[in-house]
């Protein structure tokens, strides 16, 4: 029965190919050269490829949601509401940091800078001699 159903599904979406008898006095190699380029040949057939795209970005959409929705089902209410209260808890928190380190940085005068920048460099400066050179030089 599985195998009915993909035979099935792949024959619903199998799009058959265009068929343009041959002309007289044209070659037969000729005119499926002709029905086999990649541009569209009518206004028809352009307005079919449009279908076909917005036909297949709704499929994706829907399926999206689909998926959403199952997911919300399986989930319940409980976990959904807590769910959302972490969304915001994070969203609060991004803004609140965010807001303090903007808050800093304007409260800091000159001095202050100056200061931290000092404080830093020395810490790097610091931290690149190993343990063995600062006894090396005491002794």
């Amino acid at each position: 029965s599985t195998a009915k159903m993909r035979s099935a599904a792949a024959s619903y979406n199998a799009v058959p190919p265009v068929y343009a008898p041959p002309q007289a006095g044209e070659p037969a190699a000729a005119s499926a050269a002709a029905s086999s380029s990649s541009a569209p040949q009518s206004a028809a057939q352009a307005k079919l490829e449009a279908l076909k795209a917005r036909l297949s970005a709704a499929r994706q959409s829907n399926h999206k949601e689909a998926v959403e929705e199952d997911r919300r089902n399986k989930l319940g209410p409980e976990a959904l509401k807590r769910e959302r209260a972490e969304k915001a808890w994070e969203k609060k928190k991004g803004e609140a940091a965010a807001e303090t380190e903007t808050d800093k940085l304007l409260g800091m005068t000159a001095a202050d800078a100056a200061a931290s920048h000092d404080k830093r460099d020395k810490k790097q400066r610091r931290g690149k001699e190993f343990w063995y050179d600062v006894c090396n030089k005491q002794a």
